[in-house]
């Protein structure tokens, strides 16, 4: 009996995992693509080159804007393998591997899919504050 109940446990924690794995990588999915801090113009922050988005001066301090791509998200100033991501609460946090032209470093950043157009990064410091950003559609 005991061994029987420890498979069933086994499975279900199995299950689970592969419930809440598949869950994330959906959600890493729903952010695929080009996104601007809300104000900002796409058409000032990208091109399209081909069927691909690019940034049209990322090296400009003025850049906004996110490309995600699989697990990379690409910044104005550094670019991020995204390590793990779990559920807390409404948001999600991810689990960031990022590099820019002189350090790597980890770091987790928070965020909430409010729709297929919109998230919101809450800032490490604030449960309150947050940035919203805009899909593109290139």
């Amino acid at each position: 009996m005991k061994n029987k109940f420890s498979k069933v446990m086994f499975l279900s924690g199995v299950a689970g995992l592969c419930m809440t794995t598949s869950a994330m990588t959906a959600s890493i999915k729903e952010l695929q693509g080009a996104w601007t801090m809300d104000g900002t113009k796409c058409a000032d922050t990208f091109k399209k080159v081909g069927d691909k988005i690019d940034f049209k001066d990322r090296t400009a301090s003025t850049s906004t804007g996110l490309l995600v791509t699989g697990s990379r998200i690409a910044g104005p100033n550094a670019v991020c393998t995204t390590q793990s991501v779990r559920k807390q609460k409404d948001r999600l946090a991810a689990n960031l591997n990022c590099v820019d032209s002189m350090m790597e470093n980890s770091q987790t950043v928070t965020f909430k899919i409010v729709d297929s157009q919109t998230f919101e990064r809450f800032d490490p410091f604030g449960d309150n504050m947050y940035i919203t950003y805009h899909k593109c559609d290139m």
